[in-house]
């Protein structure tokens, strides 16, 4: 009964002519794993995800949702960013890294065997991917694009031990980036220098996400939910508690956090006061990425993650984004 709380004051919360029910975006069951979805104008969205052995890539830019034929036989796909419809790129596990210029799908080198999880640019020249299995003969990458070749960026000296994978990376510019990982690792470039900020957590962070230079947000917890905001100033970190551990994160409006994990949560988070508000979960699978578009529609994706039948379910949900989201 305490989960279901939340969920009366968001429907009261929501203003009147735009419904905020979580519907499918269409029957991922098939698909394989979603791990990622993103949109670069608001009318045709991309989702990729897969199997460990078999990366799929899926848009709805025929007003359908289906397979991309990239001509590529690739592992899981992991995450998914661009510039605009004819500059997309995709990372993935071994060290995958896929390019989409609008007319073909191309393979790029990466410098790496690692598994990336996160990919994210400042510009079409300026591009940071992140990865490692998280296992202890793993890595924590982190690579740089400069438009012409990936390159392997040396990390600095950790206070945290053991830390052996990057999961994602966000910026408000070139000179302003965030990177979050394993042990409640967070590293920030300022165009110059790469340097590692406490939080005030040893959870993974797993998601970062923001609207500028004062208004930042990491993810992450695998037993409960942990969320830390960056306000220009400080570091406020703090525990979800019951939230179960969180994957996915976006933002839209300074002060609302959209977030999603496993157990099929969905959630908004105040800014300021880190106080929550929890959407009925639509399914009890695990959600891994949450995203809005220039349409108004927030598009969460997902599967069954903690299944041992050897199945692989994506799930991919859909809603229209209130006022003030």
């Amino acid at each position: 009964m305490t989960r279901l709380l939340p969920v009366l004051a968001l429907l009261v919360a929501c203003p009147p002519g735009v419904d905020t029910t979580w519907d499918p975006a269409y029957d991922a069951t098939d698909t394989g794993w979603l791990l990622s979805t993103w949109s670069p104008d608001g009318d045709v969205r991309y989702a990729v995800g897969g199997q460990p052995e078999a990366g799929v890539v899926m848009s709805d830019a025929g007003g359908e949702w289906a397979p991309v034929d990239t001509g590529l036989d690739v592992p899981l796909l992991n995450w998914v960013y661009g510039f605009g419809p004819d500059d997309l790129w995709v990372v993935g596990n071994g060290g995958t890294i896929l390019h989409w210029d609008g007319s073909a799908w191309s393979a790029i080198e990466s410098s790496t065997t690692e598994d990336l999880w996160g990919v994210w640019g400042a510009s079409p020249s300026d591009i940071w991917a992140v990865g490692g299995s998280g296992f202890p003969e793993a890595t924590a990458t982190l690579l740089h694009y400069d438009g012409a070749a990936w390159a392997t960026v040396e990390l600095p000296t950790l206070e945290r031990p053991g830390v052996r994978a990057l999961f994602k990376v966000w910026g408000t510019g070139a000179d302003d980036v965030f990177i979050v990982g394993q042990r409640g690792t967070l590293l920030r470039w300022d165009g110059s220098t790469l340097r590692e900020e406490l939080v005030g957590t040893s959870d993974d962070l797993i998601s970062v996400w923001g609207t500028g230079p004062d208004r930042v947000a990491v993810v992450g917890g695998r037993s409960n939910g942990v969320i830390s905001v960056w306000d220009g100033t400080e570091w406020r970190t703090q525990s979800l508690s019951p939230l179960p551990g969180l994957n996915g994160i976006w933002m839209g409006d300074r002060d609302t956090i959209h977030v999603v994990g496993i157990e099929g949560t969905i959630a908004t988070v105040d800014f300021e006061s880190l106080e929550y508000e929890e959407a009925l979960p639509a399914t009890f699978e695990t959600f891994h990425a949450v995203f809005g578009d220039a349409s108004r529609r927030l598009t969460a994706v997902g599967g069954n993650f903690a299944s041992s039948s050897g199945e692989y379910v994506g799930i991919a949900y859909e809603r229209q984004l209130a006022g003030g989201e």
